[in-house]
């Protein structure tokens, strides 16, 4: 976490506490963390714990610092969806495993999927990258943010857009 920090940071403690309170809080106060979202977080960042049992030691404040790095990295390149969503609340989540044909097509169609099947050639990958924009385009999210002018907004999800940030997110990991 010392890396990050010192790479990624400073973290306010009101943003911290932002995250903690909203995103790793259940409407009746007991901490929770929304499997999805971890997962996100965890890939991005498991190339500096090195092993599952380092990163999954992390406590709920560490959390919300590599939930705020995570969301600095993505907008640093651009994104516009995705780190809203890494970083937002969870109001209605729906896994699903597989796009529809039409989002298949988007998804292969794309530049940047050449680089990811380059960089991997891994049929859980690609799996994996179907899921996530799968799920992502079937549940709902809402902003978490200490700009009042977007906290609480509901994310409005553009299936070519979310594709090209997850295949981009992908690449970052």
């Amino acid at each position: 976490m010392d890396t990050i920090e010192s790479q990624y940071g400073p973290f306010s403690k009101e943003e911290i506490d932002l995250y903690v309170k909203t995103v790793m809080t259940d409407s009746n106060g007991n901490p929770i963390i929304n499997g999805f979202q971890k997962g996100i977080v965890f890939n991005m960042f498991f190339k500096y714990f090195r092993d599952v049992q380092s990163i999954n030691a992390i406590n709920r404040i560490e959390f919300a610092e590599l939930i705020i790095t995570a969301k600095r990295i993505l907008v640093s390149k651009n994104m516009k969806i995705l780190p809203y969503i890494i970083g937002g609340k969870v109001d209605k989540f729906v896994t699903r495993k597989n796009v529809n044909k039409r989002e298949l097509m988007m998804i292969e169609a794309s530049p940047t999927y050449a680089k990811v099947i380059e960089k991997y050639q891994d049929q859980d990958i690609i799996k994996y990258i179907r899921s996530i924009v799968a799920t992502i385009i079937s549940s709902d999210f809402s902003v978490i943010d200490i700009d009042p002018e977007l906290h609480g907004k509901r994310i409005d999800i553009v299936p070519a857009i979310i594709i090209e940030e997850v295949l981009v997110y992908v690449l970052l990991c």
